[in-house]
């Protein structure tokens, strides 16, 4: 995203971070991009801030009892927290879909759909939420006005999303409707993914102990709960669609676990119908607890966050897993961040001591190096994510070297079918 601001803002002309595009952030990001960093990052945490305020407008829109800490506890959920002020779009996306929860929860139809139409040009598997905004934003007894606010909201969200993948469509065709065919991850990162990396172990053991009090006998404890009658069953039917949705999209291609962003707050709702007062307070201080303390991260990586004094690592499988009590999913973040942007920076020094032509096979490293770079045209070396056999046939027989970071030699056999070992190619880390 930061690359693609950069081209546009100074050559004027859009093109996409990624296929299938997410306009919105592509086009604001470029508004805004001067070579700073924080200045994305910024937008993002503003964005993010405004989501957060409209689904506590939604709550007491719905006059839900505890609407600071449902909010806070949307904000503070790790994988929200966490990419609510970075560049990416999952939050984008979230934000704008809140804004239109709210004008749902309004029933005001026209700006519902202009909203999610929105959060479509963030992110285009918003469009998902047309089937259960479409179940809420129905009235009982008001057929006919219900299939006019129907219309509006559904044709207002279409027209709204399709405008903004127009300068998409006119530049890439048909084709920018696409996925990158990458390999399914195993069932154990799977599922460290939907659990243990969306909600952190705090979060996940809190969600686990609620889901046991749902079934407590009613006598055990008084149960004040927090939505009126008015919030029924046909809104909870919507909730679930929601989850349902995301949860079975996820489960297709399971790369990010960002992917799972849109169930939570639906997920809080679910608890919010159905705990009682001090079982919600419960839950809520537990998500937000939930980015600080306790955490799992991979250790042997070029940028592993950095151990505190209380942690232990295992084995799980072929991969080694630190257990760190003291520093939670957003401190173990900042830690990786910094030890990625050193990780980068050492490699680019490393270059100017190059004498040879040579290509460097970067994978998941090659959008950082290419932003940080200052002009690596001139050095004897060049970079690529990933590369064809086609291309590399061109740089062998141009006579370069051929190096790899470590592991890319492996996922470039995953992502392009072509084993770089096969031509020479050599670990640049010793």
């Amino acid at each position: 995203m930061a690359i693609i601001s950069r081209n546009i803002a100074t050559t004027g002309v859009y093109e996409v971070s990624r296929f299938p595009g997410y306009p919105v952030q592509e086009f604001i990001c470029s508004l805004f991009y001067n070579g700073t960093a924080w200045r994305l990052n910024l937008l993002t945490a503003i964005i993010s801030t405004i989501g957060i305020l409209f689904f506590a407008l939604t709550l007491k829109t719905w006059k839900f009892k505890y609407v600071f800490l449902a909010s806070a506890a949307l904000a503070f959920v790790p994988i929200i927290y966490i990419n609510s002020t970075t560049t990416i779009d999952y939050v984008w996306a979230l934000s704008f879909m809140l804004i239109s929860l709210y004008c749902v929860a309004r029933y005001n139809a026209i700006l519902a759909g202009i909203f999610l139409g929105i959060a479509i040009g963030c992110r285009i598997t918003s469009g998902a939420m047309l089937i259960p905004f479409a179940v809420m934003i129905l009235q009982t007894g008001e057929r006919q006005e219900n299939i006019i606010r129907l219309l509006k909201f559904v044709l207002t969200t279409l027209v709204v999303g399709v405008l903004l993948y127009i300068p998409i469509f006119s530049r890439y065709g048909s084709q920018f409707f696409m996925y990158y065919d990458l390999p399914y991850p195993s069932i154990s990162k799977v599922l460290y993914k939907f659990f243990i990396e969306t909600w952190g172990l705090v979060g996940l053991a809190a969600l686990f102990i609620s889901v046991a009090v749902f079934f407590l006998p009613h006598g055990v404890t008084a149960r004040k709960y927090l939505f009126p009658r008015s919030i029924n069953e046909k809104y909870v039917v919507a909730w679930l669609i929601a989850i349902d949705l995301y949860i079975i999209a996820f489960l297709k291609l399971p790369m990010e676990s960002g992917y799972l962003i849109p169930i939570i707050p639906f997920v809080i709702l679910i608890f919010g119908k159905y705990l009682y007062s001090n079982a919600f307070s419960f839950l809520a201080i537990m998500l937000i607890l939930s980015s600080f303390f306790f955490n799992i991260s991979p250790v042997e990586r070029e940028d592993a966050a950095t151990a505190s004094s209380l942690s232990f690592t295992f084995n799980q499988g072929e991969e080694k897993l630190s257990v760190d009590v003291l520093d939670g999913p957003m401190m173990s973040y900042e830690s990786r961040r910094t030890n990625g942007m050193k990780f980068t920076t050492d490699l680019l020094q490393s270059f100017d001591t190059i004498r040879r032509k040579s290509l460097l096979v970067c994978g998941r490293w090659y959008n950082q190096l290419h932003l940080q770079r200052k002009s690596i045209s001139e050095m004897d070396i060049q970079i690529r994510d990933y590369i064809k056999q086609d291309s590399l046939l061109y740089f062998v027989g141009k006579g370069y070297d051929i190096y790899y970071l470590p592991k890319q030699d492996y996922y470039n056999r995953l992502m392009r079918d072509v084993d770089i070992n096969l031509f020479g190619a050599k670990n640049y880390i010793r």
